[in-house]
């Protein structure tokens, strides 16, 4: 995803992922780094939601 920061840790590529339960039958995304163990974690019910959430965090190495 192009719009998607790198990661505010170590300033690798980040990727979105999508994930649906059989019980909720609705995606779920999150953002993680490629690199290290930076994510988000599955709370976010939208890609855009997931993407702000990720793109708003502090700047750190290689982010600006």
């Amino acid at each position: 995803m192009d719009n998607l920061k790198n990661c505010p840790f170590c300033g690798a590529e980040a990727v979105m992922e999508t994930f649906t339960t059989a019980m909720e039958k609705k995606p779920r995304f999150r953002v993680r780094c490629t690199n290290c163990p930076c994510d988000l974690g599955w709370e976010h019910w939208s890609v855009e939601e997931a993407l702000d959430a990720w793109n708003k965090r502090a700047e750190g190495k290689d982010n600006g």
